[in-house]
């Protein structure tokens, strides 16, 4: 029985991948006496300490049983985007609780008071889920029903003008908790460096979780004695890689585990179906606006894919990889010129701005074409300041 080799391409792209593994696994060897004590001491520190700088501003917004903790991190001050959200957040019926992981002035407070219920200003450790922790600490504190509880912060604009209004098609989902997007989902995919494997979307997937700049959470859930008790122990963390682990993925994990439902409003199931109905043009289009932030080799192959305007890629080639970019990237990042086309999501990630200049090229043309002149400057400046 005869079995075909990976191409050359792949195979390299293979051995990339296992290095950086390496690299990264080294990387956490080297970083384990200082987790071990965060392990041990960081909830304390930050309890017993470095809580004490956080303060609390009464908004003027009346609490509601349906809640909204919205994360900012105005590191160009507040901008208009984060008035935007909130004032969309108000429409869709919710009372807002601000937490700002970094300080602000008093002109940015009179600017967000009349837009929510309380707003926190705390110091800036456990990235949005140790502030997603104070904020749901403080709600479980303070009000004695919360009926529904949206998590949110502002590593995406959101609302996009014009795009899908993603929390309406959150809640027409019967499910303990909706996220605008799912990772990890498509494992089997992934595992076949050939890219000849189906695409297969795994709801039961091991590592399945949802991505954490929107999550909402069902009343099952709130009323589950453990939903307190998973905050209260969700040890904080000033490493970026261990608070995604804890929190984006423990916390889908922790609501997965005991048995809750769970869906993401972004339904990829049947993607590699809509891929094979685009033309060869559409496909050419896709192909070239997907954003690739942190893969090197993966960029590298799109430039090679797409480098000469009448191949030598074939359609079969570009929906293989756009389909393999989509699983690997996740496709919050990947696909926004697919779903803010599509009317299919409406939040746009921030970060490519500042990662590398192709993805940045990328997102601000999304800017110019979806967004309004407030996000196209605020784009900008996120770009100028990498």
């Amino acid at each position: 029985m005869s079995h075909r080799a990976a191409p050359p391409q792949q195979a390299r792209g293979l051995v990339a991948r296992v290095r950086s593994h390496l690299i990264w696994r080294w990387g956490v060897v080297r970083k384990l006496p200082a987790r071990l004590i965060n392990d041990w001491f960081g909830n304390v520190w930050y309890d017993r300490w470095l809580k004490r700088r956080i303060s609390v501003t009464s908004g003027q917004i009346p609490a509601a049983p349906r809640c909204a903790i919205f994360v900012m991190y105005p590191r160009l001050g507040v901008q208009a985007s984060h008035l935007n959200s909130l004032a969309y957040l108000l429409r869709k019926g919710f009372s807002p609780v601000v937490v700002s992981n970094l300080p602000l002035s008093p002109d940015e407070r009179t600017q967000l008071t009349p837009l929510c219920w309380r707003l926190v200003e705390r110091p800036n450790y456990g990235y949005d889920f140790g502030a997603y922790r104070d904020g749901v600490l403080l709600l479980l504190d303070e009000l004695s029903a919360v009926s529904q509880l949206l998590l949110v912060n502002d590593s995406v604009w959101f609302p996009v003008p014009g795009s899908a209004d993603w929390l309406s098609q959150a809640e027409q989902i019967s499910a303990d908790l909706v996220g605008a997007v799912s990772n990890d989902g498509l494992v089997e995919f992934l595992s076949d460096p050939g890219r000849d494997a189906p695409w297969r979307y795994n709801p039961s997937a091991p590592r399945l979780h949802y991505c954490s700049f929107a999550l909402l959470v069902g009343s099952r859930i709130l009323k589950d004695v453990g939903f307190r008790r998973f905050w209260q122990e969700l040890k904080l963390t000033s490493d970026k890689f261990l608070t995604v682990r804890r929190g984006e993925v423990g916390f889908s994990r922790w609501v997965i585990d005991r048995g809750y439902s769970h869906a993401a409003a972004l339904d990829l199931s049947h993607f590699d179906q809509v891929v094979e109905q685009m033309s060869l043009p559409q496909l050419r289009e896709l192909a070239e606006h997907l954003i690739i932030p942190e893969d090197a080799e993966l960029r590298a192959e799109q430039r090679q894919l797409l480098e000469v305007p009448d191949g030598p890629s074939g359609p079969s080639d570009l929906r293989r990889f756009i389909l393999w970019a989509t699983a690997a990237t996740g496709p919050a990042y990947a696909l926004p010129h697919w779903f803010l086309q599509q009317r299919s999501a409406g939040f746009l990630k921030k970060s490519p701005m500042w990662l590398n200049d192709a993805t940045a090229e990328i997102t601000e043309s999304l800017v110019e074409r979806f967004g309004d002149p407030a996000m196209l400057e605020e784009a900008r400046q996120l770009r100028a300041r990498r």
